[in-house]
């Protein structure tokens, strides 16, 4: 269905084992929980575009006998694209995948980082949310250019790319890379899409999760 803007987006880190969401030091959060929506050292922080690719693909024709008669299908892993507006310095090197040199700077680390998200939009009522979740991707951040300010100020936005795959976990999603979701559907709740988006996510006091 149609939708308008951007609500918010959550991201966590997760064990590229088990899955499950990394809390505290490890992790983006003291409960693993990162929602982009202003933090101290980002206030204006969160997503002016989120371009999500590939969340499905055209089947392929098979024939037989001058006819067209069956079809085969790919496995789906979108990609989305974060533009933010501002995002928390520290916590967009973890999701990248960064680790601390001698004089704290980050550098790439072996590996990629494993990141879980939750992209957030609504209906054109703005009554309703749909949410695109996504299990397991890394994050990689292309090409940065910087401007010099004139009588006008020349900002540079970050711009993320999320690469999905598998989910390390093959129940979750029932093995699909991301899922829809709305509160247009009876029984759903944003506390049980997170806990199968976040695997080991428990709810805060507040009810919204810890932002960071």
């Amino acid at each position: 269905m149609a939708t308008q803007g951007i609500v918010t987006s959550y991201f966590g880190l997760i064990d590229d084992a088990t899955g499950q969401l990394l809390k505290g030091a490890n992790g983006l959060s003291d409960t693993g929980i990162y929602e982009a929506d202003g933090h101290q050292d980002a206030t204006a922080e969160g997503a002016t575009q989120i371009q999500i690719q590939n969340l499905g693909t055209a089947p392929t024709l098979q024939y037989s006998n001058n006819k067209a008669k069956r079809t085969t299908t790919s496995r789906i892993y979108p990609t989305a694209e974060f533009t933010m507006l501002d995002l928390g310095f520290e916590a967009k090197q973890k999701m990248l995948g960064k680790i601390q040199t001698a004089s704290k700077g980050y550098v790439d680390g072996e590996k990629k980082a494993h990141v879980a998200a939750i992209a957030v939009t609504q209906t054109l009522d703005k009554q309703h949310f749909i949410y695109y979740a996504f299990a397991n991707g890394t994050l990689f951040e292309g090409n940065k250019t910087l401007g010099t300010n004139t009588n006008n100020e020349t900002d540079s936005n970050d711009v993320m790319t999320l690469t999905t795959m598998a989910p390390i976990n093959k129940e979750q999603f029932k093995g699909e890379a991301y899922q829809t979701a709305s509160d247009l559907v009876d029984g759903f709740t944003l506390d049980a899409l997170m806990a199968e988006t976040f695997p080991g996510y428990s709810k805060t006091t507040s009810g919204t999760g810890d932002q960071g």
